[in-house]
């Protein structure tokens, strides 16, 4: 048998990219948030205030107009490809930066106070990378935050672009 062509370099991790929203808790201590989900549940807010349910084991999100509205809230940093939220105070905090990059499908989940983006850290839709990425440097070496929302690396070292598909 010869070679056989692969011809669905834009769809990223196993499914086509950029089609579904997508949130991820990446091992370094920041969410990345693909281009659907920046779109459909962040709109044009450019802050981020957290809530972890413990009881429920699920994170909250709560998108506002920016970091200035509410004195918890965290800048969500947009680029073309997604957007980054930085919280690695509250990460840290309730033991949720995980070993490796986790991917999970957000939902809105409306209650009498507010209305939050939820992410139930007990069924994560995927992962990437690996905890032995780290050779303990603090340089990952090959770390799978440099995705962008398509799923490629974009090789530039950064944890500018939102992690995705």
């Amino acid at each position: 048998m010869g070679f056989e062509k692969f011809d669905e370099s834009g769809a990223g991790r196993g499914r086509p990219a950029g089609t579904e929203p997508m949130i991820s808790l990446r091992k370094s201590a920041s969410i990345g948030v693909n281009r659907p989900a920046l779109e459909e549940y962040f709109g044009d807010s450019e802050g981020a205030v957290m809530y972890y349910d413990e009881d429920e084991n699920r994170v909250g999100i709560e998108p506002v107009a920016d970091k200035d509205a509410d004195e918890a809230a965290y800048t969500v940093s947009v680029t073309d490809s997604g957007g980054t939220i930085a919280p690695k105070a509250f990460l840290e905090r309730y033991d949720l930066v995980p070993e490796v990059t986790t991917q999970f499908d957000p939902s809105w989940a409306d209650d009498d106070e507010q209305s939050l983006i939820v992410l139930p850290l007990d069924s994560p839709s995927g992962t990437y990378g690996s905890a032995a990425d780290d050779d303990g440097d603090g340089n990952d070496a090959d770390d799978s935050d440099d995705t962008d929302a398509d799923g490629n690396d974009d090789g530039d070292g950064s944890d500018a672009d939102a992690d995705g598909e």
